[in-house]
């Protein structure tokens, strides 16, 4: 590990002390932080976005951190990877989600790299630990919001968007299990299994065999 990205750790370890997951395990946050850098780390060799990855979240959520500081401590590339990732929180709360889509598009390779392994760990946290209190409406809102804002980024790391999409499939499917009727986990479960023959490039001919010999399969 470099000293840069050495130092960003450290830096966001102490700013998040004590913040924890809004799910229901309630994790440490910085098991969030530690997620998001590896998997930076694994689509790039990019020491400013693996360090971006540590601090992305110290500036919307711990003011007075500010961009600035940021700069002075780890130079200005890293500094403004992070600019690129923070919501103006002063807005409407509902705001700083429709600029994230809207923004998506300008961001850098190395911002769309965090942005991409920070929804990628968000959505695997709304698979396996979401919030008690939301309901099988508001998780599918939340999968499709963030479809939205990947699929609006310049720059997509092909195995980094796989990840991403396996973990919004899962996502749909708990939720449903969870929350939703048996017959509507069914269907979902039918669905995405229509997604994955898409995404692995079957047409609809293949696609309509093959669902045809599941639903035999499983009757």
């Amino acid at each position: 590990m470099s000293d840069l990205i050495s130092l960003a750790e450290r830096f966001a370890r102490v700013r998040h002390e004590g913040q924890f997951r809004k799910g229901k395990a309630k994790e440490p946050y910085t098991n969030h932080l530690v997620e998001v850098a590896a998997l930076v780390d694994r689509w790039s060799d990019s020491e400013s976005a693996i360090a971006a990855a540590w601090l992305h979240d110290t500036v919307e959520d711990y003011p007075p951190t500010s961009v600035a500081e940021l700069e002075s401590l780890f130079g200005k590339d890293v500094a403004d990877i992070v600019a690129e990732l923070t919501d103006d929180k002063s807005l409407p709360k509902a705001y700083p989600k429709k600029l994230q889509i809207i923004n998506a598009a300008k961001k850098s390779k190395e911002a769309c790299l965090v942005k991409l392994a920070d929804k990628t760990s968000n959505i695997g946290a709304i698979a396996n630990s979401p919030p008690k209190d939301w309901t099988l409406e508001r998780r599918l809102e939340y999968i499709a919001w963030a479809n939205r804002v990947v699929g609006q980024l310049p720059y997509l790391h092909k195995d980094g968007l796989s990840e991403f999409l396996k973990r919004c499939d899962q996502a749909e499917l708990n939720a449903y299990d969870d929350l939703g009727s048996v017959r509507k986990a069914q269907n979902a479960a039918i669905s995405i299994l229509e997604r994955k023959a898409k995404r692995a490039g079957a047409d609809e001919a293949q696609i309509r065999k093959f669902m045809l010999s599941f639903m035999q399969g499983a009757l």
